[in-house]
């Protein structure tokens, strides 16, 4: 794992589309688009094979003939406490990592919840094949949540590492023009963020240009009109909008306007 992780940088981020919160893809600067290989793989396989063996551990621990205070049940314990702590790591793998492969929080946060609900599926199998009739059921349920949430979740990850490649497509050869916000966003419409206008010139033709833009940030990092951007279109009218990173942005002073609405921004 890297020791720099540009996504702890919380940084009002533009979209285009209806995207906001954990479905907001944040690519910093300098990103490049990591492949899902291997080792990401084995971070997945070893959160649930982890919480697997924590799931039969402690179900053995509860459901031992002596309960689960006898002297016999800590022993299973003392099983379950190392499995505890390598899901710990295994997640913290996945946590890291998937931002620097995926970019968006909802598709990450998604894989670790379907990690999660299948390393219960298979512990519980295990005492369900054992003839436990009580672990059926629960296996049963939890497969299925399991099943649905991977569906969601591989899909999140293929639509977030499109858009990353989109995004840093544009930032490699996209046309650059320079543009400001030109308002601030309706408080009456605050939710994560809002939509601001955003006029630029377009340095092909000389014409100036409004297009609307969705700003995702916290009620107290709002860009205050004049706030200087960069947009970059392609021949396709694709369109990206970033902060100057020449021009630190200031931010609009009476949040309480935005603040009934305590949810994130751009990292979410």
């Amino acid at each position: 794992m890297d020791e720099e992780w540009p996504w702890l940088e919380d940084r009002p981020v533009f979209t285009t589309g209806s995207e906001k919160g954990g479905n907001v893809t944040v690519v910093p600067a300098g990103a490049v688009l990591k492949p899902l290989t291997w080792r990401f793989w084995l971070y997945v396989v070893g959160f649930v094979m982890s919480v697997a063996l924590v799931v039969v551990g402690t179900w053995l621990v509860i459901r031992s003939p002596q309960g689960a205070f006898a002297s016999g049940s800590w022993w299973w314990l003392a099983l379950t406490l190392p499995a505890a702590g390598s899901a710990l790591f295994w997640f913290a793998g996945i946590y890291i990592e998937g931002m620097h492969r995926i970019m968006r929080e909802r598709p990450r946060n998604l894989l670790l919840l379907a990690g999660l609900l299948g390393g219960g599926a298979l512990g519980l199998a295990v005492p369900a094949v054992l003839g436990s009739a009580e672990a059926v059921a629960p296996t049963a349920v939890l497969t299925a949540l399991c099943a649905g949430t991977g569906f969601c979740a591989t899909r999140g990850i293929h639509r977030a590492r499109k858009d990353v490649t989109r995004i840093l497509r544009l930032r490699a050869t996209g046309t650059t023009h320079t543009g400001v916000i030109t308002a601030l966003p309706d408080p009456r419409t605050w939710s994560s963020g809002g939509d601001v206008p955003v006029r630029y010139q377009d340095s092909s033709t000389g014409a100036e240009r409004t297009v609307t833009v969705r700003v995702n940030t916290w009620a107290h990092e709002i860009p205050v009109p004049g706030t200087r951007v960069i947009v970059r279109t392609d021949n396709d009218g694709d369109l990206l909008v970033e902060l100057d990173p020449a021009r630190p942005p200031q931010y609009f002073s009476d949040s309480r306007r935005y603040e009934q609405d305590t949810s994130g921004g751009g990292t979410m």
